[in-house]
């Protein structure tokens, strides 16, 4: 019998990252046992996602896409807003995604 004790917290703060648990192979009376098979074993790494923030990081600056930067619309397209230097350098292209 396996048990999944705790889930820990996203490795992300913006975008995707991985989530870890702990797994721990218990008797039916609930004793630590070394009887499970591995094959049953629940995955103790998945993948997971955290809400970005739609307001930049930056001072109280407007939300604007950096001038000089022309590729945002393939930021969007490849789904590089979660990553917080695309997002700020395309904060207008990004926001809401």
């Amino acid at each position: 019998l396996f048990s999944d004790d705790s889930l820990f917290q996203c490795s992300a703060l913006c975008g995707l990252g991985q989530q870890m648990r702990t797994v721990t192979c218990l008797s039916y009376t609930g004793q630590l046992s070394n009887e499970c098979p591995e094959s049953l074993q629940p995955a103790t790494m998945q993948q997971c996602e955290s809400k970005c923030d739609a307001t930049p990081n930056s001072n109280n600056d407007e939300c604007k896409d950096v001038n000089k930067v022309a590729y945002c619309p393939l930021v969007l397209k490849f789904k590089f807003c979660s990553r917080g230097y695309f997002r700020q350098m395309c904060c207008k292209t990004c926001q809401g995604h």
